[in-house]
């Protein structure tokens, strides 16, 4: 049986720790560990551990279905920020193509693009239907 080295929460520089206990244990406190981080918003996080556990432990349907909820989520953060993102390029470039000269006017095109971006990107992501994680 092999143990699960995971990062230790709380910390700057995210170090791993050697987890030690049984693997149904270990994969409890991975699966503790991944339903904090989807309770803060850090899908990503979520995401690895629980990829861990479906990993080791493949006939945990819990993880499973967390992790499918977890990878939705981290698809839709990506996606929200690259269209926010794209948003401020796109005003940045409209400021430029109309000779907009000044770097604050620059910035404000850039901030209120950022702000069109999110507010498109969320009303995407509300349009787009939820998946539903598959119960085996």
């Amino acid at each position: 049986m092999s143990l699960i080295l995971w990062p230790i929460p709380n910390q700057r520089r995210m170090s791993k720790q050697l987890l030690t206990g049984t693997l149904e244990e270990q994969c409890d406190i991975l699966v503790q560990i991944a339903q904090e981080k989807m309770s803060t918003g850090n899908y990503t996080g979520a995401y690895h551990a629980l990829k861990e556990v479906v990993k080791h432990a493949p006939d945990r349907q819990d993880a499973a279905a967390l992790l499918a909820v977890a990878k939705q989520r981290k698809s839709e953060q990506t996606r929200l920020l690259l269209i926010s993102l794209a948003g401020a390029i796109l005003f940045v470039g409209i400021g430029s193509a109309t000779r907009l000269f000044g770097d604050p006017w620059l910035l404000v095109l850039g901030f209120v693009g950022l702000l069109v971006g999110y507010g498109v990107g969320n009303l995407l992501n509300s349009l787009r239907r939820p998946a539903k994680p598959e119960m085996k």
